[in-house]
């Protein structure tokens, strides 16, 4: 029996497995297999280089948005402490 079974999943790991015709149960998938899938028709290399470099971008912009809000509460805080230095230095000269 254990033998059968076996032979039963070699046969199938070493069958073509394609890829799913839909994905999502919904969305048609439009190729064979993945190495068509990597290469897109050809097109692969384009497709795959703007996919990471618009990753890079979001990433980027979100590591700068952040950068400039550290920036933006220290230049506050700074001007804060600076208009309260010569609030009480007005006051001492009263």
């Amino acid at each position: 029996m254990s033998t059968e079974l076996l032979l039963h999943f070699t046969t199938i790991a070493a069958q073509h497995i394609e890829l799913p015709r839909q994905l999502f149960g919904f969305l048609p998938f439009y190729f064979a297999d993945w190495s068509a899938f990597w290469a897109m028709g050809r097109y692969g290399f384009f497709v795959w280089l703007s996919f990471g470099l618009t990753y890079f971008l979001l990433v980027a912009l979100i590591g700068w948005s952040y950068y400039q809000q550290r920036l933006l509460k220290h230049q506050i805080k700074a001007k804060l402490a600076r208009e309260q230095r010569v609030k009480q230095y007005q006051e001492l000269e009263r």
